[in-house]
């Protein structure tokens, strides 16, 4: 007898051939077959979900150099003025484009086809008002972010796919596991009516 602290074996090939669906084994149990079937069509439902996701990671990553090539198309650089000295900028919406690295802000004008623009925005380091530093805008002349990198844009690509395929593996093994979980309770029913059946001829 094995004893409760060691660990189950584990089936070998055959052992797993054995409990298929198809086996010829007269001692399985039509919920034996059924698990196994369920258990053999989430394995490959799971495996067919990594080319999908694969094609999801794909198209994402072809979206987003696609964004990535119209911002670097509509920016350009122009020269601002500094209204105010720099100072540590302000827990304010602007912060969102401020590229890594930078410290302090300041408001400054620049002019474009579309007007005159004033705005608080970030600087590589100290300066005093009235000093010209250049700004990146866009094609509406308003102020623009960091534009994302191809790295980046890989990354991200590559999370969507990775989240994708592990949505759809959840999706899928948690069912599987609830079906499991209710096949079991019954064979155990089914065994606890069986020795009962026998204790009582």
């Amino acid at each position: 007898m094995r004893r409760p602290e060691e660990s189950a074996p584990v089936p070998t090939p055959t052992r797993w051939w054995r409990l298929s669906p198809w086996s010829r084994n007269h001692l399985m149990r039509p919920s034996d077959r059924a698990e196994a079937a369920i258990i053999l069509i989430t394995a490959v439902l799971i495996l067919l979900a990594i080319p999908f996701a694969a094609a999801f990671g794909t198209a994402t990553h072809a979206r987003l150099e696609q964004q990535t090539r119209a911002l670097r198309a509509d920016q350009q650089q122009v020269p601002a003025v500094l209204l105010e000295d720099t100072h540590p900028a302000p827990d304010t919406p602007e912060d969102a484009l401020r590229p890594a690295g930078s410290e302090d802000s300041a408001r400054a004008r620049w002019t474009t086809p579309h007007g005159e623009h004033t705005a608080i925005v970030p600087t590589d380091a100290p300066a005093k008002a009235g000093q010209t530093i250049t700004i990146s805008i866009g094609a509406d002349g308003n102020l623009t972010g960091p534009i994302p990198s191809g790295g980046q844009n890989t990354a991200l690509a590559a999370t969507a796919a990775t989240g994708v395929w592990a949505l759809s593996a959840g999706a899928l093994l948690i069912p599987t596991a609830l079906t499991r979980t209710l096949l079991r309770r019954k064979r155990l029913r089914q065994w606890a009516y069986e020795w009962k059946q026998l204790d009582n001829p």
